[in-house]
């Protein structure tokens, strides 16, 4: 996927948008610029991969960038599981366009 994003013009505004079936955390932990600094839940290695894959290309994990309650980060909830999976990414430069995101459960 870095081969794609990567050779989209500068001009050009990316969004990648969906169930990346990764954690993210709440905590940044060295990707600044990926992570908004609020989150939901502890980091696993998909989350980790999310987070490189955006520090790598210069992208940002949008959902992070707002401070929710966990009942509204919360996208995902089943038998006692809570998580937040689905994410907005897009370029860190773009993210002036970004006033809100929400991601609606079961959708």
């Amino acid at each position: 996927m870095i081969s794609v994003t990567g050779s989209i013009r500068a001009s050009e505004f990316i969004v990648v948008g969906g169930d990346l079936n990764g954690h993210v955390s709440t905590n940044v932990d060295g990707y600044d610029g990926a992570h908004g600094g609020y989150g939901f839940g502890e980091r696993n290695a998909d989350g980790e991969r999310i987070l490189e894959f955006c520090d790598a290309t210069k992208l940002i994990v949008t959902n992070t960038s707002f401070r929710r309650h966990n009942n509204i980060i919360a996208n995902y909830v089943s038998g006692g599981t809570v998580s937040a999976i689905d994410y907005l990414l897009l370029r860190r430069c773009e993210q002036r366009h970004i006033k809100n995101v929400k991601v609606i459960a079961g959708e």
